[in-house]
């Protein structure tokens, strides 16, 4: 909020006056972020693409030079993760709810479980595929820069590892 502020050459108090509350600064500026993230998929590219890792791939791509272009927004998305006032919490748990639907709707696919030597091994793999991202997101948080190249060799080499040994031959 003092960031919004400063940059806004207002005062602190003023950006509550405006927006009432702390719960209502956060709904807005979330719902923003979500709705210019969501606007970095091309989701007609996604869907042309018929396998689950390469729509990872792709999709992670997407994001990474759109939040590469827009700094901000990662930077608040971070700190709003760290955020535990109880006033947002709330908020915060239906916004990662519903970006978690709008992930799983534009990467998942119902016949990707049949590339998989053991089709119930999907879900799992892409639930490894989510918490693996976490790790990257929680390895930069309060760092200076984020190495938004590096992350994304790694994630490839950890996805080519994942297909060669959960895909059939």
């Amino acid at each position: 909020i003092n960031d919004i502020a400063v940059a806004a050459h207002i005062s602190k108090a003023s950006v509550f006056q405006y927006f009432g509350s702390k719960k209502q600064l956060y709904i807005y500026l979330l719902e923003y972020c979500k709705k210019i993230i969501e606007g970095l998929f091309d989701k007609e590219a996604l869907d042309s693409e018929t396998d689950l890792f390469d729509r990872i791939l792709a999709s992670s791509r997407m994001k990474m030079e759109g939040l590469q272009n827009q700094p901000f927004i990662l930077q608040f998305i971070t700190s709003a993760w760290e955020e535990n006032s109880p006033e947002v919490t709330d908020t915060l748990a239906i916004l990662t709810e519903e970006t978690g639907r709008f992930r799983n709707d534009l990467v998942l696919r119902e016949e990707d479980a049949l590339k998989f030597k053991d089709p119930e091994d999907a879900q799992p793999v892409f639930q490894m595929l989510l918490l693996m991202a976490e790790g990257y997101a929680a390895g930069y948080r309060g760092a200076a820069a984020f190495d938004f190249q590096a992350v994304m060799e790694d994630f490839e080499k950890n996805i080519a590892i994942l297909r060669k040994n959960f895909y059939k031959e």
